[in-house]
């Protein structure tokens, strides 16, 4: 081997080596970058927010897991009657529903919907 086939030789190397070391950088930057794209910002993280207030204490939620069906149940214990909406993650929230004293509103869904927060409409 010449010392020109051997400057040639190491040459390719290094261009190998730099393309490996190029592929992995980009290869890092495009996870990293997956990774932050799936971070909400603070207007995408406050949709429960946006979809009204908070309810009062003395409306209550529970949710309930069965093989075919979630269902979220809503009690009004208040002094009188209120407005909530249905808040829920992956799946079509409930419309506005006025909830006598002393009553019950049922929601059933299926599929992967949860509940994600009971709020005032």
């Amino acid at each position: 081997m010449h010392a020109a086939d051997h400057i040639v030789e190491h040459a390719k190397g290094s261009i190998m080596t730099s393309r490996r070391s190029l592929t992995g950088t980009l290869t890092a930057v495009a996870v990293l970058g997956a990774g932050l794209a799936g971070i909400a910002t603070p207007a995408q993280a406050a949709p429960v927010e946006a979809a009204g207030k908070k309810v009062a204490s003395c409306v209550k939620t529970k949710t309930f897991n069965q093989a075919s069906v979630y269902t979220v149940q809503v009690r009004n214990t208040c002094k009188s009657a209120v407005k909530v909406k249905i808040v829920m993650r992956l799946g079509k929230d409930s419309p506005c529903t006025t909830i006598k004293k002393g009553g019950y509103y049922h929601r059933n869904t299926k599929g992967l919907a949860t509940w994600k927060a009971t709020v005032k409409c």
